[in-house]
């Protein structure tokens, strides 16, 4: 991958594009500090078409959204593709919930553009010196959001999995919203939704696969 130039970032054009995540949207528009912060920790990188995004078995701590082009998962092989990321997805959250190596390459199907953020600034929920409560409730919200829907569809999928009962019964948020209580509850939501994803994925091969 290489990594943009200041002067390409800056450019209109990829502002609009990376405000059309819902994520950054929604940060643009609750805290235009806290969106120029978060970009200013971030790297645009782009990729040629058949270039590697992540492999199997890396190690390395960023979530990465798709800006432009397509990107795809992968079989263990390499050969069959299993899921397409299209503008707007982001791909590396079981990782940074799980602390795990990645477990799917994850190729460009064209050129694209991809924004890469690192896991540390989000992981302490409770230091919020830098990154507000805000921004990581935006975050984490988006992270279950982004994990349950792949769970969802896998259940659509096989709805006689064995492991359905277990995400039906996940616990729903009761506490008070936008809160320290509710940042907490996200993060334990989005572990236990991690790792059903991870035993779902260890049993079949699924046609949707979260990427981590």
């Amino acid at each position: 991958m290489q990594k943009l130039t200041r002067e390409e970032y800056s450019s209109e054009a990829l502002q609009r594009r990376v405000r059309s995540v819902t994520f950054f949207k929604d940060l643009y528009q609750l805290d235009p500090a806290q969106y120029e912060l978060v970009l200013s920790l971030s790297e645009f990188e782009r990729v040629k078409a058949g270039d590697m995004v992540m492999e199997r078995g890396d190690i390395d701590g960023k979530l990465f959204f798709l800006l432009k082009g397509q990107i795809a998962v992968y079989n263990e092989e390499g050969q069959q593709s299993l899921n397409v990321i299209n503008p707007g997805e982001v791909v590396g959250t079981i990782s940074m919930i799980t602390g795990r190596e990645r477990s799917a390459t994850v190729k460009a199907e064209s050129n694209a553009i991809l924004l890469g953020l690192e896991h540390k600034y989000f992981r302490d929920i409770l230091d919020h010196s830098l990154i507000n409560i805000n921004t990581k409730l935006l975050a984490f919200r988006m992270i279950v959001h982004n994990i349950r829907w792949t769970l969802e569809m896998n259940k659509m999928k096989d709805p006689q999995h064995p492991l359905v009962p277990r995400l039906l019964k996940m616990p729903i948020q009761t506490g008070t919203k936008d809160s320290q209580e509710e940042l907490e509850f996200l993060l334990k939501q989005s572990k236990m939704l991690a790792e059903l994803l991870c035993e779902w994925n260890d049993t079949v091969v699924p046609s949707q696969s979260e990427v981590a």
